[in-house]
């Protein structure tokens, strides 16, 4: 169970605590970024730390919701905009895609905390398996089941088995994309570049569509 921590949003200690936390946290992991780590970072005393988010497990909750909350809000108006858009007809494969990757991508594009949160999304399941699942079930079930639901509307020639197998692989995709590793700059010999959404994102929809609608797995 998550636990709640004291409101933050508009002490700049925390932020800066959180800000700071999530960059060692995406860098280093959970188990290898101590608090005093955090703290030294800050130039604070640990008792802050303890103060505001009650203990490391508490702060990196608080780092995760933070920029969660906001790429599922995001998600979530897209897919509404989406179904209303198409009225009584199923969502265009293509919107429900859309939806789903570039929050994160416009988030991981904007600044350097976006990007660091995302590269620790991208390594969650490293962490403990009991904050992972609690993390994973409080924040992108609902909204994940969600896009689920459409897709089977969207796709009625797949299995419920071989969408989810997809939307994984399309998680899988985003998460390493958003990363900027810089292999696009080196295998693409300069002509692409990781950070350039309006380059990627047609790539990316054309590229997960495609996948989606390749024929049912044969048993």
């Amino acid at each position: 169970m998550i636990k709640k921590v004291r409101p933050h949003s508009s002490n700049t200690t925390a932020t800066r605590l959180l800000d700071i936390a999530e960059v060692l946290f995406s860098e280093h992991g959970y188990a290898m970024t101590t608090v005093r780590d955090i703290a030294t970072r800050a130039k604070v005393n640990q008792a802050l730390i303890n103060y505001h988010f009650q203990n490391k497990k508490g702060l990196f909750n608080a780092v995760f919701e933070r920029r969660a909350s906001i790429i599922l809000a995001e998600r979530n108006f897209l897919l509404s905009e989406a179904k209303q858009k198409a009225k009584n007809k199923s969502i265009p494969l293509r919107d429900l895609i859309y939806a789903f990757i570039y929050p994160p991508l416009r988030m991981a594009s904007e600044d350097k905390g976006g990007k660091s949160f995302v590269k620790l999304q991208a390594r969650l399941h490293n962490e403990p398996k009991s904050i992972e699942n609690a993390l994973r079930s409080k924040l992108y079930d609902a909204t994940s089941l969600r896009f689920m639901e459409e897709l089977k509307i969207t796709l009625p020639k797949l299995s419920e088995e071989s969408i989810a197998w997809r939307l994984i692989f399309v998680m899988g995709l985003y998460l390493y994309v958003a990363s900027n590793t810089g292999r696009i700059e080196v295998i693409s010999k300069g002509r692409c570049k990781g950070g350039n959404l309006a380059q990627a994102i047609p790539e990316i929809l054309d590229f997960c569509e495609q996948g989606f609608l390749a024929p049912p797995t044969q048993p």
